[in-house]
């Protein structure tokens, strides 16, 4: 009995550290969350995934929502704060695209939107357009995962009322290697998913941060073996298709097609439309087998070499988009490939420096665009007019 008893004991001694423990690591992510971020230490916002919305406009990040680093506005774009009606004498440019656009890696107010924005209100500042910088606005409409369709969708209801001037489109082809191809969210006004449950309030956060740091001390091999496993257990599943051992003809027209319905919207929502072909990290010089996996993983139909062939081709069909509409163009891609060096955090998505290369090829090509032009020279004049509408 008392060798049962003294087991008991130990058993519940080591319970209980356990849970001091967890307790503790709980409490220290919600005090660092609240003292780097300003994150509420009970908000409901505990995921990546929290920041985003699907109501009656679609799917689009949640207005007045936080977590760490990203920071959402009243009208649901990422940012400082943004009236959802446009002031006279302002030149407002929204950028739609995924995670390399909504900014993954990049440290805070580093991701090339803001960049660009930095940018645009300094030459406004020297005296160019006889404006204040702060009539220049960059609006990040960007969400995690977003498609053209989706984009397409955002563009005809919620991002039509915030009266965008220029409209960036930072496109991700390999998303047309999915299982089923790319659909826009289906909306929904039942109004059941804009408020999170005050319960969320009490799950972990721990949790994430503790997988996080697990991911960056593990060995490369470690990682590489499990997303390779992953990876065969979706090919394994007959009922996704067949592996994809070539560029599908197919998918590609679809993306291009897609392309093309999003410009003419752009257009159709009183807007200049600007495309910018996708950069990966192996255009800048940094190929290897680890980090293609990890970005096959998304993908798993799709071989290494088709998936990056397919990106490539995605950046034809974008540069013919363009010449076939008139639209301006900024190939990043081809920046990357100039440039080289550490650009990318990841398989596509920035770091510092690739956002701030990013964001001085978009910049530029803005500066040039024709409804820039407009707007300066209606500065120039002490008009209100922002730009005129009828310029292509």
């Amino acid at each position: 009995m008392s060798t049962a008893l003294g087991v008991a004991r130990r058993a519940a001694a080591v319970l209980g550290l356990v849970m001091i423990v967890a307790v503790a690591m709980e409490a220290t992510c919600r005090l660092d969350d609240l003292f780097r971020y300003g994150t509420p230490i009970w908000s409901p916002v505990v995921s990546e995934e929290d920041l985003l919305i699907r109501d009656r406009d679609g799917q689009h990040a949640r207005p007045n929502a936080r977590f760490q680093k990203w920071v959402i506005n009243a009208v649901g774009t990422r940012g400082e704060a943004a009236s959802a009606v446009k002031q006279p004498g302002t030149l407002r440019v929204v950028t739609v695209g995924a995670s390399e656009t909504f900014g993954l890696y990049e440290s805070p107010r580093h991701e090339y939107p803001r960049q660009v924005e930095d940018s645009l209100r300094r030459w406004a500042a020297s005296g160019h357009c006889g404006s204040s910088p702060d009539n220049i606005e960059v609006l990040n409409a960007a969400i995690f995962g977003m498609s053209l369709p989706t984009t397409d969708a955002d563009l005809r209801t919620r991002i039509r009322r915030l009266g965008p001037d220029i409209v960036t489109i930072y496109a991700v082809p390999a998303q047309y290697l999915t299982p089923e191809p790319p659909r826009a969210a289906r909306p929904d006004s039942t109004g059941a998913d804009t408020i999170l449950s005050p319960s969320r309030a009490f799950s972990p956060r721990a949790e994430e941060r503790l997988r996080l740091q697990v991911k960056r001390i593990a060995p490369h091999w470690l990682l590489t073996w499990v997303r390779r496993r992953a990876i065969r257990a979706a090919l394994a599943d007959t009922s996704a298709g067949a592996p994809f051992t070539e560029v599908p003809g197919d998918r590609l027209a679809l993306y291009s097609r897609d392309l093309r319905r999003v410009v003419s919207t752009v257009r159709a929502i009183g807007a200049e439309p600007v495309l910018i072909t996708h950069a990966n990290w192996s255009m800048a010089g940094a190929a290897d087998a680890t980090t293609l996996t990890a970005w096959r993983r998304f993908y798993p139909r799709s071989t290494g070499p088709v998936l990056l062939a397919f990106d490539s081709a995605g950046d034809a069909a974008m540069r013919q988009v363009a010449a076939d509409s008139g639209v301006a163009l900024v190939d990043l891609a081809a920046f990357v490939r100039a440039r080289r060096g550490p650009l990318f955090a990841d398989y596509a998505h920035f770091t510092d420096a690739g956002a701030a290369l990013a964001a001085d090829t978009i910049g530029a090509a803005i500066l040039h665009d024709r409804r820039f032009r407009s707007w300066c020279e209606s500065a120039k004049a002490g008009n209100t007019i922002v730009a005129d509408p009828s310029i292509r």
